[in-house]
């Protein structure tokens, strides 16, 4: 049986990317700046990935997209070139990779007992995620949550490595804490792609007509109405 060609589809920040794979192995990557023209931006590099390897269209045969949270116009882009070809490429199976454990896949190589991935969930709070090693593998230990970074912080067990693209908005306070280099706090297509693998891997696929953003918080509008009724918000 020949091996496996993937893509991941990073979208979810300003820095997205592309990355392909042969099997277990990732072969490359490709960067770019999502701040505008997204969808053609998304498209030459993946077509550019596929071209240098002598790949086709439709030779993937499995696709992982950072499904957020993230930038709102990012996430949606990214998922519609991935229905796209989940609808192009006959038996293409995808899988919707959560953006806070691709920023965890950043720690990797990093010592900690405890990870915390916070990302930027606006109105002070962000929608964080804690994790721990079993084994070789990176796992989440609890959450997700949307609260105050400080909350979170508090909460969370000793000692603790901090990443994640909140830390520019959001000084944490507190002992036995440490923070990432600011170049690992957003997510990334090579830590997608090693997430997606694995997940898929243990067969934890989605149809394409399924993928749908995560959210890390109601759209504004809605949250201003529940507040007008009296409602709790997220």
């Amino acid at each position: 049986m020949s091996e496996v060609i993937s893509i991941a589809i990073e979208t979810s920040c300003r820095a997205g990317g592309v990355a392909l794979g042969r099997g277990g192995k990732l072969l490359a990557c490709r960067d770019f700046d999502t701040s505008a023209r997204h969808a053609t931006q998304l498209v030459s590099r993946l077509k550019a990935l596929l071209d240098e390897a002598g790949l086709k269209a439709n030779d993937p045969r499995e696709v992982y997209i950072s499904a957020g949270p993230g930038s709102f116009t990012g996430l949606r882009v990214g998922i519609t070139v991935a229905r796209t070809l989940g609808q192009m490429v006959a038996g293409l199976r995808c899988v919707a990779v959560p953006t806070a454990a691709a920023v965890a896949e950043n720690a990797r190589e990093l010592s900690w007992q405890h990870l915390g991935v916070v990302m930027d969930a606006k109105d002070d709070h962000a929608y964080s995620c804690l994790f721990t090693r079993r084994g070789d593998e990176i796992v989440q230990a609890s959450g997700p949550a949307v609260l105050p970074v400080q909350q979170f912080i508090q909460n969370a067990p000793r000692p603790l490595l901090l990443i994640g693209e909140a830390l520019a908005y959001h000084e944490p306070v507190g002992e036995g804490l440490s923070i990432a280099d600011e170049s690992l706090h957003l997510p990334k297509a090579e830590g997608v792609w090693c997430v997606g693998r694995r997940l898929a891997r243990r067969g934890q696929f989605v149809d394409y007509h399924r993928l749908l953003p995560i959210y890390a918080r109601e759209p504004e509008a809605l949250r201003l109405w529940r507040r007008r009724q009296g409602r709790n918000t997220r």
